[in-house]
Formats: structure tokens, sequence, C-alpha cells
């Protein structure tokens, strides 16, 4: 069940910030404390030095922070010490779908292998895919090339990134 959140009559969106370099766990703990509810995508990757390999937690799309807020709230969204900006897609505040929030946010949490590039705009997209069982079942999204027919990559299009996971090809089915 999806629920929309109001506020006078006004929904909630997803939008993405632009934040400092580096600064995407700090912003996110910044937006808490005013009570704005916020998310950063962290996946889990080792990282070899000269004398040690570590396990650390990245940020999966450098740069962005993201926020569910009314529109009344982006001002004080702005006044966040290390935000840039909103991100904007031909002109406009980009807003993001629940449901590729509620994408992104699940296959973070799954742990999947995952990597985020942004989106050639002329990139010509190939075949739209759904995938057929397992945990993240009915996702869609495109395959990426044909060398790469084991990632499956669910598109951010309002950010201009994609998130590509992969997958075995038997979990895909034509969508």
């Amino acid at each position: 069940m999806n629920i929309s959140l109001t506020h006078n009559n006004i929904q909630k969106n997803w939008n993405a910030l632009y934040v400092n370099s580096r600064a995407e766990k700090k912003v996110f703990e910044l937006l808490l404390l005013k009570n704005i509810e916020a998310y950063v995508p962290i996946i889990k990757t080792m990282r070899q030095w000269s004398d040690r390999k570590k396990l650390v937690e990245l940020p999966l799309i450098n740069g962005y922070v993201f926020v569910h807020i009314y529109e009344a709230d982006r001002e004080r969204v702005l006044q966040t010490r290390g935000v840039v900006n909103f991100v904007r897609y031909s002109g406009k505040i980009a807003n993001i779908q629940d449901r590729e929030m509620q994408q992104l946010k699940q296959v973070v949490e799954l742990g999947y292998h995952l990597e985020a590039n942004p989106i050639d705009r002329d990139f010509k997209e190939g075949e739209k895919v759904k995938i057929n069982f397992g945990p993240l079942k009915n996702f869609e999204g495109y395959i990426i090339g044909k060398s790469q027919k084991n990632n499956f990559e669910i598109s951010l299009a309002g950010i201009g990134y994609s998130v590509k996971v992969r997958l075995p090809q038997d979990m895909l089915e034509t969508a």
C-alpha cells in the first residue's frame, strides 16, 4: 500500500541534493536534526592500502543526498550546511518517484554488488526487462549492453543516474 502524505493538500516528494564533496553523511545528520526525512545510500566496499585492507562504508552516489519533503521545506533544506543545491532536470527541481526510491533502498539493503554511473543523455536504452523471481521480483529496468548481460539497471531518470545490479540472466524476463 502506498500512502501519500499531504500537508495543506500538497504532496511530499523525493528530491536529490547536490552536497559538498565528502559531506554526504554530515549533511544527512544535519537534515535529521531539522526533522527532515533524508536518505544516503551507503555501500560497503573493500579498500586496500599498502599495509592493510579494510571494509569501508561509502555513499553509492558521491555528492548526493535524497530528501522526502514538502515544497515549503525547500528553503530550510537549502540553508543546511553542506547543501549546494537541488538537482534539476530540464530546469525544474527533479522529483523522484516513491517507487524508484523504494527500489533503490531495497537493492542497497540486500547487499548486492552495486555501482552508480551517470546516465549518458544520448544513451540508447536496451531491452526492457523485469526480474521474475527472488527478493527483487517485479523490479523493472534495462539491459545495459551485450557484454554485460548479468547487469540489471534501475534508472533514477529524474536525477540522471542509474544503479547497476549484477544478477544471473535467468532471473530476467522481457517486460
